[in-house]
Order: structure tokens, then C-alpha cells, then sequence
């Protein structure tokens, strides 16, 4: 009986799996990725849709911040009373916004952010528009007029805060400053 415990004792057993990073917890994923630089989010999305799910909402996080007009306006102003960082030239903080339409990126990624997919409704057919985003949402205060501010504040900013306008694939508005950092919302 002591030697045939011996034996199943010395059996060589299978070596473990190896462990790769997609098989840790959801939330320490997302806790790695809120570490990585805001320039490598765009390429981390493209790996799986683990990473595509996780970063999408660490990349735009501060996007629907430019939909409550005080908070776009205070960040507005803050960059207009930074010497250092404001441009020579700037638009008036007070000054409407351009009437640009809302384009296509915008609304989709502000819809992912709010709605949690990138799909409106699954069957229905019917393109998401500034006009049908209210309705389609079930948000009565994303008005079209709503969404043109909030899009154009953002981007007048953008042009103020980086000098240019970058644009990703398909029109995506990429963002790749984080102008929400000392504000708590």
C-alpha cells in the first residue's frame, strides 16, 4: 500500500495552461487599460473586442462632458485664461458656435457612450439622425440643436487646444486630450 502511494504521488501531471492577459477579470483589464497612454487606445481597440469594448469608453471618456453646455463652457474658459497653452488667436468664449451639421462620427459615438452599443435598434432599420436621436434614445433633452452645440464646442476647442482637427477613420472624431482631468463631474 506505501509504494502504490509513492507511484501516484510521482505520476507526472499536465503542466498548467499558460495564462494570457484576455483571461484576467474584466475590471483589472479596464484598470490596466485606464493606464495606457491615450495615443495607444485607438490601436489597443483593434486587438479583440474584449479590448475593443474596454478601451472604446476610455478613449471618448470625457466626450459627453461637451453635452452640458456650463461644463463645455468652463473648459472653454479655462483654456482661454491659460497663457501658456490658449492660442494667439481664439474665438470669444461668449461667441455661438459655428452651424456646422452634426456629423455622422459624433453621433455615433456619443449614441455608444450614452446607449452602451453601437447599434440602434436591431431590426428597425431606420438611420440614426440628429433629428430621430431624442426619440430613438429615449432622451427628450438630446435635441439636434443639442447635439450641433455640444459637437461644434468641441471641436472649436480641439482647434484651440491641440491647433489642428483630427479626424480618424470614416470621420470618427478622435480625442486625444484629456481636458477633464482636474475637473471632478
Amino acid at each position: 500500500m506505501h509504494n502504490h502511494l509513492s507511484l501516484s504521488l510521482t505520476t507526472p501531471t499536465t503542466p498548467p495552461t499558460p495564462k494570457t492577459i484576455t483571461s484576467l477579470p474584466l475590471e483589472l483589464l479596464h484598470e490596466i487599460l485606464s493606464h495606457i497612454p491615450k495615443s495607444s487606445l485607438p490601436s489597443i481597440r483593434l486587438l479583440n473586442h474584449t479590448f475593443e469594448a474596454i478601451a472604446f469608453p476610455l478613449l471618448f471618456r470625457n466626450m459627453l462632458n461637451w453635452l452640458d453646455y456650463n461644463t463645455s463652457h468652463a473648459a472653454i474658459l479655462a483654456l482661454a485664461h491659460d497663457a501658456f497653452e490658449r492660442p494667439s488667436v481664439m474665438w470669444s468664449p461668449w461667441a455661438s458656435e459655428p452651424e456646422e451639421p452634426v456629423r455622422d462620427g459624433w453621433l455615433g459615438v456619443v449614441w455608444r457612450l450614452q446607449m452602451g452599443t453601437g447599434l440602434v435598434r436591431e431590426g428597425r432599420g431606420e438611420k440614426l439622425t440628429p433629428e430621430n436621436y431624442a426619440r430613438l434614445s429615449g432622451r427628450e433633452e438630446m435635441s439636434e440643436r443639442r447635439l450641433r452645440v455640444a459637437q461644434n464646442r468641441y471641436l472649436m476647442h480641439r482647434s484651440y487646444s491641440d491647433g489642428r482637427l483630427r479626424e480618424g477613420k470614416g470621420g470618427e472624431v478622435v480625442e486625444s486630450r484629456d481636458v477633464w482631468e482636474e475637473k471632478e463631474l
